[in-house]
């Protein structure tokens, strides 16, 4: 029966009260010098068992993933929905945006899906040898292909090109290095001595993901009492990622051996004498792996190559999605500025902006195949417009766009131009954070109910958008953009007033036309560099309206505008 303490602060003060009592006879003892070798002994007793214990964990050997005929096959089929959805998308009429450069595409993941389907029913195994350069891969290649033959397995061998990771080409050649062994069952990794740090690493990410074997080659290059030494060396520094058996010596190539023979005459004979390879180690292992783990290797290439597969697929799936919904993110923008532009209330911009807002996650919802509710859309936008607040990112947009405004000074006397633009602005970045925030998901095939919004990860997002969104040139083409959006709204036929409160000019029918009836080229998420007319060119057909402490309004051409005229007015 188990006794549970329920009183820990009795407990708790009674060993103190020990621990004080045993402290103070130990300074009546030995001083004060004691107790303090006392405590060091203490900390390095400590220091040693936390050490110890360290030393003692010993983690299972990393296998490549496990692979039955049953997850296979299921993947397959996973793939197979992600590859028809893609066709279906990019085939469909319907759309408004076309997407024919990703039909190429397309046929090439069909090609591909269909091949690995075939490959499920293979006997023949792939074999790869790779390491880096001057191990001795190709003299192990010839030697397995020249002497070595399983009469019951069909192999092919292959040599993976050296790596070198320590420049940008050499990280590419490492890249194309580890995808060459990825397409093989078997991979031998060969290495000479000590393994280096990018050694271990490219160990680490093939053994992930294939059945590796590491081949300690040059075996006669090292002393006798030396080559056990290395070989265990080996094994500790691949601990809980191969097995131990899965590490093998081997010497390709050995170098010849001087024989000397001394003559009855007293003369000396010297010679060179050839010593065979030796591998035997290697293929005893080789036999035994191909024994018992032949039609498993087969199912995790399989495995392997159709998760890849997917991966690809739903990269394009993404993608052509992209290309559709930045139009949509863009005419909303606009639908914002122009809203702000014309409000005279600084209240009804912030609530337009929200309906707006909840419209575009309706619609870049039905795009991704995600179902919001309105009340959910409406909630969400509310929600995002909190989180942008308390991440300062209104405030930051605001401000630097209003000083990009100040700089000309028909930007600086239209009123309304910095909420137009900075609710252009911020709507883009909550369009482009929802693509972002989709993408990274698993990809809905059929519409489905959204789930909630994930605020912490759609934080991170925003930001990561904001800061890609925030450079000085991108703004720069952005405000021009937006402004000549913005100012274009300003109409001279109206007759002056004499009372502004009162004035309401309604805003271009083209902003609120429907955004089906709109066919917009795919957009990039780079900044637009279209060519805008400038400031000049604007100013010759452009009136604003001033206004002066009664109230009364005239008209004036942006032409005649100086720092002059705007003060006697």
């Amino acid at each position: 029966m188990t006794v549970n303490l329920q009183r820990p602060l009795i407990i708790g003060g009674s060993l103190l009260a020990l621990g004080i009592g045993t402290l103070d006879i130990l300074h009546h003892l030995v001083g004060d010098w004691g107790i303090y070798a006392a405590f060091a002994l203490l900390g390095a007793a400590g220091v040693h068992w936390w050490y110890r214990q360290a030393d003692q964990k010993k983690t299972l050997p990393c296998k490549p993933l496990v692979a039955d005929s049953v997850t296979v096959r299921r993947t397959l089929a996973e793939v197979k929905q992600v590859i028809t959805q893609l066709g279906d998308e990019v085939n469909n009429p319907a759309e408004k945006v076309d997407c024919t450069e990703a039909k190429p595409r397309v046929s090439r993941l069909q090609s591909k899906i269909s091949q690995l389907t075939h490959d499920l029913d293979r006997t023949d195994l792939r074999i790869a040898v790779m390491g880096a350069k001057g191990t001795g891969k190709s003299a192990l290649l010839q030697q397995l292909q020249a002497t070595w033959i399983d009469p019951s397995k069909v192999l092919h061998f292959s040599e993976v090109s050296a790596f070198c990771a320590t420049t940008a080409t050499g990280l590419t050649a490492d890249l194309f290095a580890r995808q060459q062994a990825m397409a093989a069952d078997l991979v031998l990794f060969v290495v000479t001595g000590d393994m280096t740090e990018s050694e271990l690493q490219t160990v680490k990410r093939v053994a992930a993901n294939k059945r590796t074997v590491l081949v300690f080659n040059k075996l006669d290059q090292f002393l006798p009492v030396d080559r056990q030494t290395v070989l265990e060396q080996l094994r500790v520094q691949v601990e809980g990622i191969l097995a131990s058996t899965d590490v093998v010596a081997i010497a390709t190539a050995p170098n010849p051996i001087k024989v000397r023979q001394h003559q009855p005459d007293g003369s000396i004979n010297e010679w060179l004498e050839a010593q065979p390879p030796q591998f035997a180690d290697l293929t005893q292992r080789l036999g035994q792996i191909l024994a018992q783990e032949s039609q498993q290797l087969v199912l995790a290439s399989a495995l392997n190559h159709a998760i890849a597969l997917k991966t690809q697929a739903t990269t394009v799936l993404n993608d052509v999605r992209r290309t559709r919904a930045l139009p949509v993110v863009e005419q909303f923008q606009w639908v914002a500025a122009g809203t702000a532009f014309a409000s005279p209330i600084p209240t009804l911009d912030v609530l337009a902006t929200a309906a707006i807002n909840a419209q575009m996650i309706l619609d870049l919802g039905t795009l991704y195949r995600q179902k919001f509710s309105l009340q959910q859309a409406q909630k969400m936008a509310t929600t995002l417009g909190s989180l942008m607040l308390k991440l300062g990112l209104v405030e930051l947009s605001t401000q630097a766009i209003a000083g990009l405004l100040k700089v000309n000074a028909l930007t600086y006397v239209a009123g309304g131009c910095i909420q137009g633009v900075s609710a252009a602005y911020l709507t883009r970045i909550v369009g482009l954070s929802l693509i972002e925030y989709f993408h990274d998901q698993e990809p809905n095939l059929t519409l489905t109910e959204a789930s909630p919004l994930a605020i912490e990860r759609f934080s991170q997002i925003v930001q990561s958008v904001f800061q890609k969104n925030h450079q000085l040139t991108f703004l720069q083409g952005f405000v021009w953009q937006a402004m000549e959006r913005v100012v274009s709204l300003s109409s001279p036929q109206l007759p002056p007033v004499a009372h502004p409160e009162a004035i309401a000019e309604p805003l271009a029918a083209e902003l609120f036309s429907p955004i089906e009836a709109i066919s917009v080229a795919p957009l990039a998420v780079e900044p637009l560099r279209l060519p805008l007319k400038t400031a000049s060119a604007l100013s010759e057909r452009q009136e604003v309206k001033l206004l002066d402490e009664n109230g009364s309004s005239v008209r004036r051409s942006i032409a005649s505008l100086d720092s002059t005229s705007i003060a006697s007015n």
